[in-house]
């Protein structure tokens, strides 16, 4: 699992709500290959205020999430490049620059043990 906060250009909200629309709607099936082609299980987003202007918080999980940000930036597949230039113009992500950027690290990790990690 790995967790980002991407801040969202002031001017870009609604047409960021409109891309995430479009990824639900329209272009679903498509998402959800992409999902699959990244490795993905879980890919989950939050719009939050903060004093410091809008942010994106994303949580993905599944095989591929360590390296999603990664493999997203050298994709040639068509929507992989639509989505990530989208990405681009509304959070301004530099994706040259992917690899420099560390993982996060999680520090807490607090949850009900499922029947599978209780046995």
């Amino acid at each position: 699992m790995s967790a980002i906060v991407v801040p969202l250009k002031e001017d870009k909200v609604e047409e960021w709500k409109a891309w995430i629309e479009e990824c639900q709607g329209p272009r679903k099936e498509e998402f959800e290959e992409f999902n699959e082609r990244m490795g993905l299980t879980s890919h989950r987003v939050w719009l939050a205020e903060s004093p410091q202007g809008p942010m994106a918080i994303v949580v993905f999980d599944g095989p591929g999430a360590d390296k999603f940000l990664q493999k997203l930036a050298k994709s040639k597949e068509p929507f992989d490049k639509w989505f990530r230039d989208r990405i681009t113009e509304l959070h301004g992500i530099d994706f040259s620059k992917i690899a420099e950027i560390e993982a996060p690290e999680m520090v807490v990790d607090w949850h009900v043990p499922s029947y599978a990690e209780a046995e």
